[in-house]
C-alpha cells in the first residue's frame, strides 16, 4: 500500500514568534483518509519545538502530554512521544482493523519560552482502518444540575451500540461540545463532571447519559450530577412552613 500523505498548513503571517503559542503546520496522516495497513505513529507537527511538560510520559495517564491526547475508541492511556517540533501518539495495544479512530489533541501544547505561550485551540485527526468514511457530528452542551452551569472541560464520552465503541472528546470553555465525524449509528452519550481533569470517569465524579437515536445530531444539553447509594433525608431544620396549606423540605442532597 502507498504511504499516507502529511497534510499541512501554512502558519499564518505576522506577529512576532515570542509571543505567540506552537501552530500546527501538519499531520501524519492526513485525516478523513482509508488505511486499511495502518501500523505507524499517529503525529502532530508544529512551528517550533514544544515542551515536554513537567510531568513525564511514563503511561500511567498523569503525563502532561498524556494528558492532552485523546485516542477513540480506546479507553486506555495512549503511548505519547515527544520529537521536539513533532507530538506521535498511538494506543497502546495498536490499531485495529475495520475501525474509525479520531485522534483528538486537546488545548494545552506549550513552547518552550520563559513565560509559555500556551495553545488554546485542539486539532483532530480521523481517519479508518478499513471501515467507511464517517460522516456523523453529535454536538451538545455539559451542565452541572447541583450548580445550575455550564461545564467548561467537561468529558464527553459517545458508545456506538450495540458494539459499544466508545469516542471520546472535551467541551469547550463555556461546556459546548462537537464530536465527529464518527460512524452511523444510535449512540449513548456520557457527560462527566471531569473535576480531575483526568480525561477519564472516576467514581466519585457527576455524570449523565442520553441516548440519540440514528440519523439525529443535537444531544442537547446534558444535566450532569453526582451519584450516591443512599437516598436523599430531610434533616433537623430542613421544613418550613411556606403558607397555611404548603410547607418547603430541604433534603441533604439534590433529589
Amino acid at each position: 500500500s502507498s504511504t499516507p500523505a502529511r497534510a499541512r498548513r501554512a502558519p499564518p503571517p505576522g506577529g512576532p514568534p515570542e509571543y505567540t503559542p506552537p501552530r500546527l503546520v501538519a499531520t501524519f496522516p492526513e485525516s478523513r483518509v482509508v488505511l486499511p495497513e495502518f501500523d505507524d505513529w499517529v503525529e502532530f507537527e508544529f512551528d517550533e519545538v514544544i515542551s515536554e511538560g513537567g510531568q513525564p510520559n511514563f503511561g500511567f495517564g498523569s503525563g502532561d502530554l498524556e494528558q492532552l491526547v485523546l485516542i477513540s475508541p480506546d479507553s486506555g492511556v495512549p503511548r505519547v512521544r515527544w520529537r521536539r517540533e513533532r507530538l506521535a501518539v498511538r494506543p497502546r495495544d495498536g490499531w485495529r482493523p475495520n475501525t474509525v479512530y479520531r485522534i483528538e489533541l486537546a488545548p494545552g501544547v506549550r513552547d518552550l519560552a520563559p513565560s509559555p505561550n500556551i495553545r488554546d485551540s485542539s486539532a483532530v485527526i480521523t481517519f479508518t482502518t478499513g471501515a467507511p468514511l464517517p460522516t456523523r457530528n453529535l454536538f451538545g452542551r455539559a451542565v452541572d444540575w447541583v450548580q445550575r452551569r455550564f461545564v467548561p472541560r467537561a468529558l464527553v464520552e459517545v458508545a456506538l451500540l450495540p458494539d459499544s465503541l466508545v469516542y471520546r472528546t472535551v467541551a469547550d470553555s463555556s461546556g459546548r461540545f462537537r464530536i465527529g465525524p464518527l460512524p452511523d449509528g444510535e449512540y449513548l452519550v456520557r457527560v462527566v463532571l471531569d473535576n480531575n481533569a483526568t480525561r477519564r470517569r472516576d467514581g466519585r465524579e457527576g455524570w449523565d447519559t442520553v441516548r440519540i437515536a440514528a440519523g439525529r445530531d443535537s444531544v442537547g444539553e446534558v444535566w450532569a450530577y453526582q451519584r450516591d447509594t443512599l437516598p436523599p433525608r430531610i434533616e433537623q431544620g430542613g421544613v418550613s412552613q411556606l403558607d397555611s396549606v404548603a410547607i418547603a423540605l430541604n433534603p441533604n442532597q439534590p433529589a
